[in-house]
């Protein structure tokens, strides 16, 4: 999608021209005066996340907003409408007073093809118009002088072993392992990262393979560094690694 748009920027506002619709957006920051548009919408932000939109503007500016000039061939009522539409479909939850109006179906092409304009803009500019899924934070593991007696199997895509975390920083894979042979490729049949670090640690531990099978205890710095070396990584290695009753690494070091 191609926008061709002018910009100017003062310190009261941002203003936005786009040929294509023949209209204006403003980006007003809080305390500051609205501009005075014919056929306008009004959105509040926070954190540049969208939270209310009006047919109104305010009467004072005490969040930052942004006005929507509407184009002539949209009504006004229409859009906020559409938007508010899209908004809740993409898990957003935008607060208005306007009441619910029904979308003529003649209206919606014109509509949508603004609303899609728009909001390539807005999330070029960094206003995200969609629900923005918090990624989990990932998990910590602390080594326990308990950890450090027990004996954890490994089976996984082939792959086979036992490993011993002996202290913080030593995993010892014992002599015996079974490493996967294949390598697993990108879709475009390239190399991915985690092929080569697992290339680069089986290098470095020639000497203690043969047919890929370890002939001696090989001692990693972590959990992830076996599970690359062992099956070129691809899985959450703390749940591969599991006691003589099928419990996991993670749940005798998980810090919770």
């Amino acid at each position: 999608m191609d926008l061709e748009l002018a910009v100017k920027l003062t310190e009261d506002l941002r203003e936005i021209y786009w040929e294509k619709w023949q209209s204006h957006l403003y980006f007003v920051p809080t305390k500051k005066i609205l501009p005075k548009v014919e056929r306008g919408i009004y959105i509040t932000t926070e954190e540049r996340q969208v939270k209310t939109i009006e047919l109104t503007a305010p009467k004072s500016v005490t969040q930052p907003t942004i006005v929507i000039e509407v184009p002539w061939e949209i009504e006004p009522v229409l859009l906020l409408q559409h938007l508010v539409n899209v908004w809740k479909e993409n898990g957003l939850e935008v607060i208005t007073k306007a009441p619910t109006e029904k979308i003529p179906s003649n209206q919606y092409d014109n509509l949508a093809t603004f609303q899609l304009d728009l909001f390539s803009v807005f999330n070029f500019l960094g206003y995200p118009m969609a629900k923005v899924k918090k990624k989990p934070a990932k998990a910590q593991h602390r080594w326990n002088k308990k950890v450090s007696d027990i004996t954890f199997h490994i089976n996984h895509e082939g792959a086979t072993g036992e490993a011993i975390w002996r202290k913080r920083n030593e995993l010892v894979l014992l002599k015996g392992a079974k490493l996967k042979a294949e390598a697993p490729l990108n879709k475009d049949g390239s190399v991915g990262f985690a092929v080569r670090f697992a290339n680069q640690l089986r290098d470095e531990n020639a000497d203690k393979v043969k047919d890929f099978t370890t002939i001696a205890d090989i001692v990693f710095k972590s959990v992830n560094e076996l599970g690359n070396f062992l099956y070129f990584a691809g899985t959450n290695s703390w749940l591969v690694l599991k006691d003589d009753e099928g419990n996991t690494i993670d749940s005798y070091t998980v810090v919770k």
